[in-house]
């Protein structure tokens, strides 16, 4: 009995330092992305930044001259002269100052409220974005417009993470939405304190969704590969549903056959952007994590063994 109750406490004390990594580093993703978010909005106060959606939201829409310059602009893979401004008058030229400068954007574009670009810090796949998914979101009622922020993927090409931020324009004289600004953020440095941590031999960190899904881990993951606790996770989450503080942790067998003993710590990003249901889950071999008390099990056995030859 007393064995049996000093693995039991040893395991809960362990089990309970995954739970504050995993809440560690989820907090420390959250503030990253707030981060991001709230330069997105400084950027896009910009008075240059302003003055080129207002301007481009005041030219009458011509839809038979917007398809044919989004013809052209997708055939030949750059910007036609007729719109040649996107890329070199003052906004464009600051855009892409950012872009370099910073070193946390892979793009940033700005469309007036039609959908068509009017700065951009590199040239676009297309030149109308009215159908793209992160324009009419973020355009919403088209009155005021409302920040976005996609999920966390993986550019093949460029072998990095990255998010998009899609903010809101507002005219230089008032508050009138102008058009949305779009900016892709790196997730190199909010990820590498997942990739980065090292627990003990064993020891595992992910990102991962709600429904099991994985955003990232350092271990190499096929794409559409599953959180190897899944099943459990989903279990755990609907039974604290009600309770958004309650601690999730588990036992689960992962896909190379061990028991890992399971910390899940939740993202607050989606209190503020639903589409984004991260979690952070935090595992570690059971073997390992009772490793501590095999050494106090052994002198507790040479003190009972002690005591009973005294004892006869």
């Amino acid at each position: 009995y007393v064995v049996e109750t000093g693995h039991t406490r040893v395991r809960d004390a362990e089990v309970a330092r995954l739970g504050q990594v995993a809440d560690h580093i989820a907090s420390t993703a959250d503030a990253y992305v707030f981060r991001r978010i709230v330069d997105a909005a400084v950027i896009a106060r910009v008075p240059e930044i302003r003055r080129a959606a207002a301007e481009g939201s005041r030219q009458p829409i011509d839809t038979k001259q917007i398809a044919a310059f989004d013809e052209q602009w997708q055939k030949d893979r750059k910007v036609p002269a007729a719109l040649a401004g996107v890329l070199k008058d003052p906004p464009r030229r600051f855009v892409s100052d950012v872009d370099k400068q910073a070193q946390l954007y892979r793009e940033i574009l700005v469309a007036d409220r039609h959908g068509r670009v009017v700065a951009a810090s590199a040239v676009t796949t297309d030149y109308n974005q009215a159908d793209e998914g992160w324009f009419t979101q973020a355009l919403d009622d088209r009155r005021r417009g409302r920040i976005t922020v996609s999920d966390v993927r993986r550019d093949e090409s460029a072998d990095v993470y990255a998010f998009d931020i899609s903010v809101p324009v507002a005219a230089p004289e008032s508050d009138e939405l102008a058009g949305i600004m779009k900016i892709v953020a790196s997730s190199q440095e909010m990820l590498q304190g997942i990739g980065g941590l090292q627990l003990g031999s064993t020891g595992q960190v992910m990102l991962i969704r709600q429904d099991g899904s994985i955003v990232f881990s350092r271990q190499a993951v096929a794409p559409g590969s599953r959180f190897f606790g899944a099943d459990i996770l989903k279990e755990r989450l609907t039974a604290s549903e009600n309770d958004a503080q309650a601690r999730i942790s588990f036992r689960s067998r992962s896909s190379d056959g061990t028991d890992r003993v399971v910390a899940v710590a939740r993202s607050r990003l989606h209190e503020s952007f639903p589409n984004l249901s991260w979690l952070v889950a935090v595992s570690m071999q059971e073997s390992e994590l009772v490793e501590p008390f095999r050494p106090m099990v052994w002198s507790l056995m040479v003190v009972i063994g002690l005591t009973g030859i005294a004892v006869l």
